[in-house]
């Protein structure tokens, strides 16, 4: 009755671990050897909880290959297996075909322990409850110590029994405790520059500084272990890219590979990637999107027709008309009734004054107009200042602004439709292009080249107006205050107009996770989701990044101000271009009036010289 006792004790001691332990098991590996398989091991088979049971020989390790990922390991282990056991983890750790975090637990009929470091260890031995007063035997236990030299506990070491109630250890819930502790360790960090998330220390530019070696330096500091940031061998490969042969280059290669422990440059979640390492939670999402050339500036000329939009050009010069119009059958209809004789029955007549009114010129009629055309005029001046008034300020307002720009390109159909030819440091554009069903993304996935391995960005976007270059918005907006558009010849990037830069599309291409990319080994991952939630709570990582593109930014917008100058002649040229284009105007009236009346006072000469030659 006692052996059945102790076997559903451990029934529940692991249950007990599996559904309120810290971390919730959905698998198991069973390790055990002959030695250990007997009636008493049968309660095994009575957890309920998915597992793998292997057996374990001295002459072949075989099944070290065959390791499957767990949530923890139950190791079966007597006085005859223990060496066989130690000697199978010694060489399951080295392999890293175990995960060292996972807890392990390991039911020993012997006295003699393991000798394991670094491990979440729990050793349960059968027992029974003494009772001191009776020096008597009660009722079955289990005893049980745990080892975890990776946790920030007091104690690595804890001491409890188990009768089928709390699982405690020195008076504490031990299955509750969540720390973790590297000891210091040295993690080597995989890295490179790509600002804004990743830059040159200011006041050591050998360091890296930013959004993410910041974050893994407080990550390292609350977890205890010393990041040591180094850059990829391979030059230009940045994030990296698969080869012929199934391998890859640059950060996502040395993380797979093992060289490093993390890789941390803004790295995208994407499908790619994820095949290759793991990545922790994720602590931004990036847009993709394309950085174009600057746009267009409108001609000053352009100055005197923007205050206004076409509506309002065809409602003034519709009012324009029609006012003359009614002034003219206002004037007509009083000089019939009471013989006035005023001008402004003349349709030309009533135009000019029409066009005086508009540009300020007059503010009335003639006194010698009668008073229903006063009157009417008088109002029509008032529609007229109102007009000119408000196009005045527009003028005004719109030279202050000068220059100004035309629409930039801000979506992914504009940019198909222009004549920017697309590129980008890999073929993801491509890759999309190959799995979408929008007919602009195929497009611009037929369209995209790779940038050239020796092009510098300033060569390919300063140098060339033609082009637009894919990269994350963090990315391009530095690149918009940093390379000098071709438009600007001669001059430094900080007396450039923050209009006249190079432009950052609005519209995404594709959103994607940003997380640190990790070893599949490496024992952060769950230790990290909660330090990264707390520092995406507090708003720490985005002030990582604010700081480093908004005071770029402000250095660059303070020193762009310039002392105001008085209009130039570029100003105002649509104002010398009006003035010219009216004399144009008047030569053609000056012209047809003196053809006009040339033909005139011909036709009454040709009519005298036939009276006479009648007469005689």
């Amino acid at each position: 009755m006692a052996e059945d006792h102790h076997q559903q004790l451990k029934i529940q001691f692991v249950h007990e671990l599996a559904r309120n332990g810290r971390f919730l098991w959905k698998s198991l590996t069973v390790l055990f050897t002959q030695e250990t398989t007997n009636d008493k091991s049968d309660w095994i088979l009575d957890i309920n909880v998915p597992k793998v049971m292997l057996e374990l020989s001295p002459d072949n390790y075989s099944v070290i290959t065959k390791m499957p990922s767990s949530d923890a390991y139950l190791i079966l282990i007597n006085d005859g297996s223990n060496w066989i056991i130690e000697d199978f983890l010694q060489k399951s750790l080295a392999s890293k075909r175990i995960d060292f975090t996972k807890t392990f637990l390991i039911f020993s009929t012997g006295n003699n322990l393991l000798q394991t470091d670094d491990l979440d260890v729990i050793w349960i031995q059968e027992d029974y409850n003494w009772n001191p007063e009776t020096e008597t035997v009660n009722k079955p236990i289990l005893q049980f110590r745990r080892y975890r030299l990776l946790s920030t506990m007091e104690a690595p070491e804890m001491i409890g029994i188990y009768d089928g109630n709390f699982l405690e250890a020195n008076q504490k819930r031990i299955l509750f405790d969540q720390s973790f502790s590297y000891r210091n360790r040295p993690v080597k960090v995989s890295t490179f520059f790509v600002p804004p998330t990743t830059v040159k220390c200011k006041e050591d530019e050998d360091q890296n500084c930013g959004r993410d070696p910041n974050l893994i330096r407080v990550i390292g500091e609350i977890l205890r272990f010393q990041p040591i940031f180094s850059s990829s061998a391979q030059v230009g490969s940045k994030w990296g890219n698969k080869l012929d042969n199934g391998t890859w280059t640059g950060l996502i290669g040395e993380v797979s590979r093992g060289e490093v422990t993390l890789g941390v440059a803004n790295v995208f979640m994407t499908l790619h990637y994820i095949k290759q390492v793991e990545f922790s939670y994720p602590y931004d999402i990036s847009c993709s999107t394309f950085l174009t050339p600057p746009p267009e500036l409108w001609p000053q000329v352009y100055a005197l027709i923007k205050p206004f939009d076409i509506s309002i050009w065809m409602a003034t010069c519709f009012s324009l008309f029609f006012g003359g119009l009614l002034i003219q059958m206002v004037a007509l209809f009083y000089h019939k009734i009471f013989g006035s004789r005023d001008r402004l029955r003349f349709f030309s007549e009533a135009m000019i004054y029409n066009a005086q009114s508009i540009t300020g010129v007059r503010s009335g009629s003639d006194e010698k107009s009668s008073w229903p055309v006063r009157i009417y005029t008088s109002n029509w001046w008032l529609f007229c200042f109102l007009l000119g008034t408000v196009y005045r300020t527009g003028l005004i307002s719109w030279l202050a602004r000068s220059p100004v720009s035309m629409l930039p390109i801000d979506t992914i159909a504009q940019l198909v439709r222009s004549d920017l030819v697309p590129y980008g440091f890999n073929t993801f554009v491509r890759d999309l292009a190959q799995y979408s069903n929008d007919p602009d993304t195929v497009e611009l996935g037929h369209r995209q080249q790779l940038v050239p391995p020796n092009m510098t960005v300033q060569v390919l976007m300063g140098e060339q107006n033609d082009n637009a270059l894919y990269e994350n918005k963090h990315f391009l907006k530095y690149l918009s205050a940093t390379v000098l558009p071709s438009t600007m010849h001669n001059i430094s990037i900080h007396s450039v107009d923050p209009r006249q830069r190079l432009h950052v599309m609005r519209e995404c291409l594709r959103t994607f996770p940003v997380a640190i990319a990790m070893n599949s080994d490496a024992p952060f991952k769950s230790a990290m989701t909660r330090i990264i939630h707390q520092l995406n709570a507090a708003g720490i990582i985005d002030y990582w990044l604010d700081t480093v593109v908004d005071n770029h930014h402000v250095v660059l917008t303070k020193r762009s101000k310039k002392k105001k100058e008085p209009f130039s002649l570029y100003s105002l040229e649509g104002a010398f271009y009006l003035l010219l284009l009216c004399y144009c105007i008047d030569i053609v009236f000056f012209l047809a009036e003196i053809v006009f009346h040339k033909m005139l006072y011909r036709r009454p000469t040709s009519a005298c010289v036939s009276t006479n030659v009648t007469a005689d």
